[in-house]
């Protein structure tokens, strides 16, 4: 596939330079801070697939291009489907059944995403999120589906989905209590609360923070490390950790999890969160009784 919304390379092993075995993914949105439209999941999940047959890559790093990590969700391309854009939004010729196919492509926007997020979560390769900047909402979500967090000290971490009138979706109400704790976890979950990396190392949310200028330099150092070392012993060694860590995540998580963004992603307050959002301004929600309030 030609990816334009990611770059991907297979580069060679510091320690090994006759082995390419370390692979590197850079969100590539730099213009909207890496904000992950349609066309990213599509990608990542292709991508995704791509790697899961190339049992040579020991390990990889996922970065963002430009300033930030990724700023979560693209709420400019989510408008439209949602009825939240300016102007009455246009898939095609549909007919009676415009309204119902709006639903259906959100509803698919939202399938893709946590089929390729759990692909990741799965992946043999030991994985690094090196987080150069602002990583928010599916951006940090993704950042705990990783092995690994290595932060730039210009890093921002902050679970933006609920005062945007959206909620985590792709394992982050599961993988960040476990990180932070359930309060801390909750406090960001519920107010949008933004750390830096310092705080971020401080609750565990990420394992290092690294000076800006040197943040992949020793992301490739540690993957070289992890390269070098035996293969099955690494493989294994992943598997199982990564077995106990996922005790808790179950078909019926994951149905819930896309259940409830599912019938969210209709609601008037979600509307009104994506539409202050693209105009600026501090949202007012006033679900679930916009029409018939009980006062």
């Amino acid at each position: 596939m030609n990816y334009e919304t990611l770059k991907w390379e297979l580069r060679s092993n510091p320690a090994r330079p006759e082995e390419k075995s370390i692979g590197l993914i850079t969100f590539n949105r730099p213009e909207v801070l890496n904000a992950v439209d349609v066309r990213m999941r599509v990608e990542l999940d292709i991508l995704l697939d791509e790697i899961s047959h190339q049992s040579h890559i020991r390990a990889i790093i996922f970065t963002g291009a430009g300033r930030g990590f990724s700023a979560g969700g693209d709420l400019v391309s989510e408008a439209g489907p949602l009825g939240a854009g300016a102007d009455d939004f246009d898939m095609g010729n549909f007919g009676p059944y415009k309204e119902l196919a709006h639903y259906f492509f959100n509803d698919l926007r939202h399938s893709a995403l946590q089929r390729c997020f759990r692909k990741l979560e799965d992946l043999a390769p030991v994985t690094i999120a090196a987080i150069n900047g602002p990583a928010v909402g599916i951006g940090l979500e993704l950042c705990t589906l990783c092995d690994l967090r290595f932060a730039s000290d210009r890093a921002k971490l902050g679970e933006v989905a609920v005062p945007a009138g959206f909620l985590p979706e792709s394992g982050g109400s599961r993988n960040l209590p476990k990180l932070v704790g359930i309060g801390r976890a909750l406090e960001m979950i519920l107010t949008g609360k933004i750390v830096d990396g310092t705080e971020a190392e401080r609750i565990g949310l990420v394992d290092r923070v690294i000076p800006h200028d040197r943040l992949l330099d020793e992301a490739f150092e540690f993957a070289a490390q992890v390269a070098s070392a035996p293969y099955l012993s690494v493989r294994y060694a992943k598997q199982l950790v990564k077995y106990y860590w996922n005790q808790n995540r179950t078909d019926e998580g994951w149905g819930r999890e896309l259940d409830a963004i599912k019938e969210i992603t209709r609601t008037k307050d979600c509307q009104e969160g994506i539409r202050a959002f693209n105009e600026k301004r501090k949202p007012v929600f006033r679900g679930p009784y916009y029409d018939n309030p009980p006062y």
